[in-house]
């Protein structure tokens, strides 16, 4: 063969074609203005509005599948699933939009660097990844809470697990992309691949939000927050898997024209609804969600008078120039003022010949009788109100010998009553200081499960239960998330108010709104003859400590803890007034309390639970009965413990004690001569306190020799000089106490 000529390749050659190099090229035909082979071809020529009309088209489509849970919830709350659904979606609408235009012009400049394609790979990985990590790693962690009782170690466990699970998914993600990029390759639908990814990603997080139908409170707790992520996680993937995949010319077309009249006219119909519908309003809060809480914060936009309440966005606000009247404000019967802006004013009152206040309904009846009557109130029975002051020490508290007036409305209760100046918290840790208030018995002695924050079982019988069958109406109002109905410590309760489902116990405030449940089950039985059992729970000293307005007491910390403090007992005051100016004003005893105390390093610590020092220890205790005639004792060389508080409300409400603990303070509350009280007792993790007023010894176990302290509180009250060396008497005996109470070894040497 000639050199020019092409030669056929041998029969066991694999080669098929060969050119020799002088071969005569083929012409340059190409567009010299081209790019060159392999580069980025410029963005198209395509306007903003059709980019815009485009993503909305796919928004629509997008908000339209990830709203089926949050209309299902609505449904289930009691609402139309139709309206939920349209509302639901109306309200992301605009937000997809956003972030799909955002997705195309990012998505444009990632594949300028990675390549034509990668972008849309790289999309589809992400949503897959996404789609397939998130329930793997719920369900992880809500089997590890459940099994997993020390904080720490669970912490570090799912961090150590979430990783591998994180990288394995990943892995699974990349060679699904690759199977379906191989099926499309050999001839698949494109779009029956993408349909298949759209499930594979999304329906893991549909059946993940299932569970959460069960839900249907009013608050924005722990499920409705749940429900939200969920739903952002199911309409975030739907968006990376829908921009994943192109429309095709003949829908990008129809997209472009209809894209933006389409979501206009269905964000229009969907806040027509919302505003045509209060009732369709108040299910889609209820049930929670992503557009709840989208909702909920352009309502609170529109919030002008501060009440927490606004009149647009499903905002039930009945007057904003008002911060009086709002949902869930009092309303005062007869004034003529819808408070609570239900449409109907509360029934008209009249007086009585007793002065009391009754509902004009029952006036009625009682002017067809010969003999007119008030609202029958117990007279051997008093109705009891419980105050628990989280985390509030006695000696920063005004009531109780602090310089500046940080309580003046527990002081001006302890006028009216009697003041413990030696009360102790049985520990310094929450449960060992709160359990004992509903089971009536010490942690130890309480059924309960085994996790660090326990739950309650059945076979407790509980304060509020012994008080229910001694026929009292009874409501709680808890403000921090463990004490729930959930934990079983709603039990014996027939109203049980979680008010940390309105805002984070730590990171906000819940006083004000812990008063406003109680107050309105004080308003709501004020015409019912049974006396009532009602614990309040005030949470907001606790940390984190913030300066609260109208409440200086110093700078830092301790400034901010002390102005929590004085925001409490204004809190209180409040609660006072409204028990003050109902029926029940003259047959109520009211025993507000610490739980236990808070360190700023006195000895060594802060905050509370590692110590028993006086800091956290030593807690106000006022009780004030009603008609006592000789208020204003101050009881400040007997100890008592706030483990004594079941023993004193089962006793005030002459309910069965049987099984109840701790020694009743009524004789003490009475002004009865106090005599000979037993020690009081504490412990903490390895420590464990006694206290034999004036003395306190706090031992320490350890691994050699315990650590011996003890203190006489009357000289000492700060706990600052340890007297065991100089009165070895003293200590070894209260040492036999504690050993005996808490069955320790045998004591060694001290130190």
């Amino acid at each position: 063969m000639g050199e020019n000529e092409t030669r056929k390749p041998d029969a066991g050659s694999s080669t098929t074609d060969v050119t020799p190099a002088t071969s005569p090229q083929a012409p340059d035909t190409r567009d010299p203005s081209a790019p060159p082979q392999g580069s980025i071809p410029p963005p198209p020529s395509e306007s903003l509005f059709e980019l815009v009309a485009e993503a909305a088209f796919v928004a629509v489509a997008t908000a339209l599948l990830g709203s089926i849970p949050a209309a299902l919830r609505v449904a289930r709350a009691g609402g139309s699933f139709l309206g939920g659904w349209i509302v639901s979606a109306s309200v992301v609408v605009p937000v997809l939009v956003l972030l799909i235009y955002l997705s195309h012009a990012a998505g444009r400049g990632f594949r300028m660097l990675t390549g034509q394609g990668a972008g849309r790979s790289t999309a589809l990985g992400l949503a897959l990844w996404a789609g397939l990590l998130s329930p793997v790693l719920m369900f992880f962690s809500s089997v590890l809470k459940e099994k997993t009782n020390h904080r720490g170690l669970g912490g570090a466990t799912f961090g150590v697990v979430a990783l591998a699970l994180a990288i394995l998914m990943a892995l699974v993600a990349r060679r699904l992309v690759s199977a379906g990029r191989g099926l499309v390759e050999r001839g698949a639908s494109a779009r029956a691949v993408a349909v298949g990814f759209a499930a594979i990603a999304v329906g893991p997080l549909l059946l993940l939000s299932l569970p959460l139908l069960r839900h249907t409170d009013t608050g924005p707790h722990a499920a409705a927050i749940a429900s939200a992520l969920i739903d952002g996680l199911i309409l975030a993937v739907a968006t990376a898997v829908a921009v994943s995949f192109g429309l095709g010319d003949d829908l990008r077309a129809k997209a472009r024209r209809i894209g933006l009249p389409t979501a206009g006219a269905f964000v229009i119909l969907g806040f027509g609804l919302l505003t045509m519908s209060q009732h369709l309003g108040l299910a889609l809060r209820s049930g929670g969600g992503l557009a709840a809480a989208l909702l909920g914060g352009l309502e609170r936009w529109t919030d002008r008078d501060g009440d927490g309440a606004g009149a647009l966005f499903g905002g039930a606000d009945c007057d904003e120039g008002d911060p009086r009247r709002h949902p869930g404000a009092i309303d005062i019967a007869g004034d003529g003022i819808d408070q609570d802006c239900d449409g109907v004013d509360g029934a008209p009152v009249a007086k009585h010949d007793s002065g009391a206040d009754v509902p004009a309904a029952a006036a009625a009846t009682a002017a067809a009788d010969t003999k007119p009557a008030a609202v029958p109130l117990p007279t051997t029975r008093p109705s009891i109100v419980l105050v628990t002051l989280d985390t509030v020490r006695a000696d920063w508290t005004s009531a109780f010998g602090y310089k500046d007036p940080t309580t003046p409305r527990l002081e001006a209760l302890a006028k009216r009553g009697t003041a413990f100046g030696a009360a102790y918290a049985p520990g310094s840790d929450t449960q060992r200081a709160f359990i004992h208030l509903f089971s009536g018995r010490p942690l130890e002695d309480t059924a309960k499960d085994r996790r660090e924050w326990p739950t309650l079982k059945d076979e407790n019988i509980t304060v509020a239960e012994r008080l229910k069958d001694a026929g009292y109406l009874t409501a709680g109002v808890s403000s921090f998330q463990w004490i729930s109905k959930e934990r079983g410590f709603a039990q014996g309760f027939e109203q049980f108010v979680e008010v940390f489902e309105e805002d984070h116990p730590e990171r906000g405030t819940t006083g004000p709104q812990a008063i406003r449940a109680a107050r309105a089950f004080l308003e709501k039985t004020a015409s019912d003859p049974k006396p009532v059992f009602l614990w309040v729970h005030l949470f907001d000293a606790h940390s984190e400590y913030r300066k609260k307005t109208g409440f200086d007491f110093g700078k830092g910390e301790e400034g901010a803890y002390r102005s929590e403090i004085g925001f409490v007992d204004k809190q209180l005051g409040d609660l006072i007034d409204a028990i003050d100016a109902s029926p029940r004003a003259k047959s109520t005893a009211i025993i507000v309390h610490g739980s236990q105390g808070e360190a700023f390093d006195e000895h060594g610590s802060t905050g509370h639970g590692k110590d028993l020092h006086a800091e956290v220890l030593h807690v106000p205790l006022v009780i004030a009965l009603p008609g006592d005639p000789g208020g204003g004792r101050r009881l400040d060389a007997s100890a008592v413990s706030t483990a004594d508080i079941p023993a004193t409300i089962v006793a005030l409400g002459q309910a069965s004690p049987e099984g109840v603990t701790g020694s009743s303070l009524l004789s003490l509350a009475r002004g009865e001569a106090p005599g000979k009280r037993e020690p009081v007792y504490a412990r903490a993790s390895k420590r464990f306190a006694v206290i034999d007023y004036p003395l306190k010894l706090i031992l320490q176990e350890r691994k050699g020799r315990d650590r011996t302290l003890l203190f006489d509180l009357a000289a000492d009250p700060g706990e600052k000089r340890d007297l065991s060396e100089q009165r070895a008497d003293d200590l070894n005996r209260l040492s036999a106490l504690l050993r005996e109470r808490f069955k320790l070894k045998v004591e060694r040497d001290p130190d």
